[in-house]
């Protein structure tokens, strides 16, 4: 059975994710000890230090040019900073603008392809977590590796500009957070005045999967003025039994558009019939990318859920 959810959830989010891993890596690169500054792009001075999602400290003597991506959420920020014409090699995940889609492949369903990614000869490389030894292949083929995976809304914000501090986009970044965070407030303040409604998130049928405390998924049903009626449960990504989604009867029910099902399954299925959502047609499927990927569009995903949420609020809007 655990491996079925490993597998699961690895379905679930490859739309988001690429890599196999271990958190505990640690790699530190230091520069050589200079007085004065190598380069200087715009309010960043090279060489520069970063600390990625994992703790690691990498340092760039100076602006990379060339750029390899293995998460969908990083390709889009690269775009979405004006940078995405650098991009020599994506995942196969990365569809997201549509001229991604013309991007060299550098992986497939079953990983990163190493070779490829030496061959694109980048200067950076982004992907969300890899295994030890992926990391220290790439790292032993010189080739800086950046991980970054964000779980909340802060940390993606973060991520946001330290992919633009990296890349030479700093300014872009700080103006593209911005935007964001106005638009998130604004949400916010919209359902604000409403009554909030328990809701249920599926994110997989057989075994029922939803989200807890610690998925940046929970925190959008938040900002959305829902109550998650998960969000008790001990991890993110927890399994969910019919009985216990019976008697927490929620009055909205959320699920992804992914190509595996469709309301009328959901309204079918055996023992759903006395739920409240279910009941009074509050049954949503969301766009899968915009809302599980930690980049530029999640504000979207976020007034996604609060009109299906609160769809009274956004009339006239």
């Amino acid at each position: 059975m655990k491996k079925l959810i490993a597998l699961i959830l690895m379905i679930v989010m490859m739309f988001s994710i690429v890599g196999c891993g271990n958190k505990d890596s640690q790699t530190t690169t230091t520069p050589e000890e200079t007085s004065e500054p190598t380069s200087v792009e715009g309010d960043v001075v090279y060489p520069l230090t970063v600390t990625d999602s994992e703790g690691r400290s990498v340092t760039f003597d100076k602006m990379p040019e060339r750029l390899v991506s293995a998460v969908p959420s990083n390709t889009e920020i690269i775009y979405a900073l004006g940078k995405g014409d650098q991009l020599v090699g994506v995942s196969v995940y990365c569809n997201y603008p549509e001229e991604a889609l013309s991007v060299n492949k550098i992986g497939d369903y079953n990983g990163p392809n190493l070779e490829l990614i030496i061959d694109a000869k980048p200067d950076v490389f982004f992907a969300a977590w890899l295994s030890d030894e992926v990391l220290a292949q790439l790292e032993g083929a010189g080739i800086p590796v950046i991980l970054v995976n964000p779980s909340n809304i802060e940390e993606t914000y973060q991520s946001i500009q330290d992919i633009g501090n990296i890349i030479g986009s700093a300014q872009e970044a700080k103006i593209l957070i911005t935007d964001m965070r106005k638009k998130q407030e604004n949400i916010i303040q919209i359902v604000k005045g409403y009554q909030p409604k328990t809701v249920f998130y599926e994110v997989w049928h057989e075994p029922l999967m939803t989200v807890g405390t610690g998925s940046f998924i929970n925190e959008l049903i938040t900002m959305a003025n829902g109550i998650n009626i998960a969000q008790d449960a001990e991890s993110a990504y927890p399994e969910y039994s019919l009985e216990l989604l019976i008697s927490k009867n929620p009055q909205v029910y959320m699920t992804t558009d992914d190509g595996f099902k469709t309301a009328e399954d959901i309204f079918a299925r055996n023992g759903y019939e006395n739920i409240e959502a279910i009941s009074t047609g509050q049954v949503f499927l969301l766009h899968p990318d915009i809302t599980s990927r930690p980049g530029p569009r999640i504000i979207d995903g976020l007034e996604m859920m609060a009109m299906a949420i609160h769809p009274e609020a956004f009339e006239g809007k």
